[in-house]
């Protein structure tokens, strides 16, 4: 059955228009399918209905569900109950396929192909019926999602307009536009567009007036002024800006916007310097490289750009060597970007924000699953080069990729392992120094050349051709001062807002003779002419943008306004005077914006934050501003934190979305004053580590901060509870065991109920990873009962529920998994839904309700995929892989337990043990052996190593060596005694015929 929205609600199922009278009824039907097969807690579905303030939501809720099964008929069944709340097997497809039409809509925009996307605006435009959802606005969750939709078609209207604007259309939009202006008077881009389309058709009155409209309405009835782009397309048509100008449709199909000059070396976006059209294949079944759009054109580097083009189309390894500011990292980006759009799957690895060499391959892998080249969780954390070499590779679906690693001075080690192992494939390195590898293909990149240098700087300076033959000569000696350098010259360029031509190549020519002389090549610096560039930039700034460019330096991987205004502002400079500082330096081309989506990101050139940071250091800063920075990851954290404690995959996200940052915070907090404030980061990254599955990574930071010596003692045994969890994690069981033991022994005098609480829950699990497992449940049981809130009963109850699962108590197991995910639900925390459904799937197999195991299972997985969680999936497999051995389906066994041993790190988890299992079944006894004796090597301990002995019973019997297996009978029955074992999924084996002692 299919639901559309986009309009007043209809229902189909092949091709007969399904009645459901009832506005609440549809309300329910359209909350479901908005949800996309994932099951919606009752108490949110409830509130969605009638609000907050409504009484026996849930018997009320269950009253009107009933009426819409019956209303649905033979289609009831689309209608389910799941422990995680109701659930329908329908989708809005109208708007699912609006939501596709706008992502090739985003990605046409990102390639600058705007024939496509005005189509793809076109496609999901006509999707519309009229208002999203207008036969129920009265329902409080409908009058907010129609609302959101209505707002999303008229951003997909403005993309429309643009796209068709840039492909010289501006005659044929004004007319539209002028309507929906009329209709959104305070609706910017709508004005600008308009704006800019009666300039393209020579009415530069009329945008001016246009323009000055959206000023008085935006005074009157808001009391705010236009945004910065919108004063500065005001100006640029007063000032008849000839980028504003359309050049001719490529072939492409995409109309290019810029100076309709030429300038010698200049390619326009979109065009190749080597001088072939880009032309953008019609399928291919890989996803395009999602490579930032640049904000310049490409000036220079044509020659360059045209024999690695042709090197790179052959396997190999070339590096393109050349000082920082020689243009190494915009020439690799736009190879990249070229050769993605000729149909060749690339990946871009930008190693310049990596602190360590080992961070090298986890950022190639998160680079190949960002792009779809790798799907998600196929590259293995804890070893990815393998994956790494086969998302490369593409198999027969696909051409082999080109890798791409920009920035690899500082971790040459680490890529000179990548690219050994990568020999097959064509890789580009930048670096200023070669990775000294065999094989490896070195391509210097110098100064540029005379005229191509001038030409970049002209580009820049926005003069478009307007140079007397006196100011070319200035501009000769201006680019020489700093030695030919792409970024020297664009620094310069900037300049030119402030002084002129012949005023600019007087002071620098001074500038070079009193601060480089003989001092070229000299050690301290990365390359001293391009800091004449700098350290003239940085003195013709105001003393307030020279306190805020160097303290942006303390930020790895950029910041957004917010953030700078919370870590930047001291006595001298004001939380207002943040942001105009941060424009005049992006004016001056000292500071970077990054768009995603709605928010702008504020990016240092790696060289620009060099040199703050070595002016940072001059003015005695460094401490101060890494405290504010480091208080500001604390806050950030406990922030998105705050209202759902990271239940939500979207606060996970949000908190990884600033990790350069945090990890940043994190390694240059030990052994500084700052190291009590790097420790409270640490314990608020807890479960946002916890949620991906980051246990060596916390372990890590824990270890370099928990020696903090004016930390409370509170605060230093909650650390050390989390700190013994995440050692626990990555089994070391005794370790763990040490931390908790002394995080119990500083909370026992604290009268911390909390803290108490949180110790005793740990303490709790490695009492079930030792095999102690009545201790555990005992600890468990009174854990729960002597729970604060229904939250942390909860975690109690599905630890206990794994305690009893263990020691052979399917059904109280089930109960108590079944306790805990009704919790989780209510508060939609989908981590707990993710491991608690995974839990409950295995006591239901237990109980041999495979249907509702396997059924559960998948939901677990769903809530996985959200979060990223990479430990849950291999652990529904296993259940998996059990009921298709309980079934005798022994091939889906294997494939199972194969798949999930692929994401075990070591040779001591349940994944090899369970594979062994499998092949015995199969009669392969040898390689179950080799398993086993695997396992066994690795030195394991708990409940795995109990397991393995119950399957090592089973192998001593297939091997016909009957009187061996009964004596390891004897002693396993004595081990599992001991330790209170009974997991019927092992000690079944103990039972089979012919064991019996």
């Amino acid at each position: 059955m299919d639901v559309l929205v986009l309009g007043p609600v209809q229902a189909w199922a092949d091709g007969v228009a399904v009645t459901v009278d009832r506005p609440l009824e549809r309300a329910v039907l359209v909350r479901l399918a908005l949800a996309n097969r994932v099951p919606v807690p009752d108490g949110r579905l409830a509130e969605d209905l009638w609000g907050a303030e409504v009484e026996r939501p849930v018997q009320r809720l269950r009253v009107v569900v009933s009426r819409l099964r019956a209303a649905l008929g033979p289609l009831a069944d689309v209608i389910v109950r799941t422990p995680a709340g109701y659930q329908a097997t329908v989708a809005a497809t109208d708007l699912l396929a609006a939501e596709a039409a706008a992502q090739r809509l985003h990605t046409a925009r990102r390639g600058g192909d705007f024939g496509a996307v005005a189509a793809a605006a076109r496609e999901a435009l006509a999707l519309w019926r009229g208002h999203a959802l207008a036969d129920l606005r009265t329902i409080p969750f409908a009058a907010a999602e129609g609302e959101r939709l209505d707002d999303w078609r008229l951003s997909l209207t403005v993309a429309g307009l643009e796209a068709n604007l840039e492909l010289g259309a501006a005659g044929e939009v004004v007319t539209e536009l002028t309507g929906l202006v009329a209709r959104h008077p305070l609706h910017e881009p709508l004005s600008c567009l308009l704006g800019l389309a009666l300039y393209r058709t020579g009415r530069q009155a009329d945008a001016l007036e246009r323009l000055a409209r959206l000023r008085r309405a935006l005074s009157e009835e808001l009391g705010v002024d236009p945004s910065p782009d919108t004063s500065a397309l005001e100006l640029r048509i007063l000032e008849h800006d000839p980028a504003l100008r359309i050049l001719p449709v490529g072939t492409g199909g995409a109309a290019q916007v810029g100076s309709s000059m030429a300038s010698p070396g200049t390619a326009p976006p979109g065009i190749d310097p080597a001088g072939a059209a880009a032309t953008e294949p019609e399928s291919r079944p890989w996803p395009v490289p999602v490579l930032a759009a640049p904000m310049t054109s490409f000036v220079g580097r044509g020659r360059e750009f045209a024999t690695l083009t042709t090197r790179l189309a052959d396997p190999g390894l070339t590096t393109v060597v050349g000082v920082a500011g020689s243009g190494k990292s915009r020439l690799a980006a736009e190879l990249a970007r070229s050769i993605g759009r000729a149909g060749r799957p690339v990946v871009l690895v930008e190693l310049a924000p990596l602190g360590r060499a080992e961070d090298v391959l986890p950022a190639v892998a998160a680079a190949l699953e960002a792009g779809g080249l790798a799907v998600d969780g196929s590259i293995d954390p804890n070893g990815p080069l393998p994956g790494i070499i086969a998302a490369l590779d593409g198999g027969v679906d696909r051409e082999r990729a080109m890798l791409v690693l920009d920035n690899a001075e500082h971790v040459l080690h680490s890529v000179a392992e990548l690219v050994t192992a990568a020999h097959e494939f064509s890789v580009l390195v930048t670096s200023q120094q070669p990775l000294g590898v065999p094989g490896e293909s070195v391509y210097p990149l110098g100064p540029l050349d005379r005229s191509v240098g001038v030409a970049l700087f002209v580009e820049r300076a926005g003069l478009h051709g307007l140079v007397t033959a006196t100011e070319r000569d200035e501009l000769v000696t201006i680019c020489a001062a700093v030695d030919w350098l792409p970024l020297g010259i664009e620094l310069a360029a900037g300049l030119t807002r402030t002084l002129t031509i012949s005023q600019l190549a007087q002071r620098i020519d001074d500038r070079v003779r009193l601060l480089v002389g003989g001092a070229r090549g000299a050690a301290g610096g990365r390359h001293t002419s391009l800091r004449v560039a700098l350290d003239w930039s940085h003195e013709l700034l105001a003393e307030r943008e020279r306190a805020v460019l160097r303290r942006l330096g303390v930020f790895a991987g950029g910041c957004t306004l917010e953030a700078a205004e919370a870590v930047v502002p001291d006595d001298d400079v004001e939380r207002g005077d943040v942001a105009p500082a941060m424009a005049d330096l992006v004016n001056r081309n000292l500071v970077t914006v990054q768009a995603d989506g709605a928010t702008r990101r504020f990016v240092l050139l790696e060289t620009v934050r060099d040199y703050a940071l070595a002016r940072l250091a001059e003015a005695n800063e460094v401490d101060e501003l890494r405290a504010g920075h480091l208080r500001w990851c604390v806050n950030l954290v406990r922030t998105i934190g705050t209202p759902d404690d990271f239940a939500a995959a979207e606060s996970v996200a949000a908190v990884f979305a600033e990790w350069p940052n945090i990890l940043a915070a994190l390694e240059r907090a030990p052994g500084t004053s700052r190291a009590t404030d790097g420790l409270r980061l640490a314990v608020e990254m807890h479960v946002p580590w916890l949620a991906r599955a980051w246990f060596r990574e916390a372990q890590r930071h824990y270890a370099a901060l928990t020696d903090a010596a004016d930390i409370a003692t509170h605060e230093l045994a909650q650390a050390l509870s989390h700190y013994g969890f995440h050692t626990l994690m990555t089994g070391d069981l005794e370790a763990a065991a040490a931390q908790l033991a002394k995080a119990g022994e500083l909370a026992a005098p604290l009268d911390d109920p909390e803290l108490a609480q949180t110790v005793r829950y740990y303490q709790g699990i490695v009492d079930i990873e030792r095999c102690r497992l009545p201790e555990a449940v005992e600890r468990l049981r009174e854990g729960e009962r002597l729970a604060v809130r229904d939250t942390q009963g909860s975690s109690f109850a599905d630890a206990l529920g794994t305690a009893l699962l263990y020691s052979g108590d399917s059904a109280e197991a089930l109960a108590a998994y079944t306790r805990s995910c009704d919790v989780d639900a209510a508060h939609e925390d989908e981590h707990g839904l993710s491991r608690g459904l995974s839990n409950q799937a295995k006591a239901l197999l237990g109980l041999g309700r495979v249907d509702e195991a396997l059924a559960t299972a998948e939901e677990s997985d769903r809530y996985a995929r959200r979060l990223d969680d990479r430990q849950i999936p291999p652990l529904n497999d296993l259940t998996r892989a059990a009921a298709a051995l309980v079934a005798g389906h022994l091939d889906a066994a294997e494939s199972y337990c194969r798949a999930a041993l692929g994401h075990e790190e070591d040779a001591t988890g349940l994944a090899r043990i369970d594979l062994a299992d499998v092949l015995l079944a199969k009669g392969d006894i040898a390689a179950a052996r080799l398993l086993l004796d695997e396992f066994f090597a690795a030195a394991p301990g708990g409940v795995p190593l109990l397991a393995a002995r119950a399957v090592a019973v089973t192998l001593r019997r297939a091997e016909g060596d009957d009187a061996g297996a009964r004596s390891l009978l004897e002693q396993v029955r004595a081990e599992f005694a001991a330790a209170g074992f009974g997991w019927h999924r092992y000690t079944d084996r103990l039972v089979r015929p012919g064991l019996i002692a």
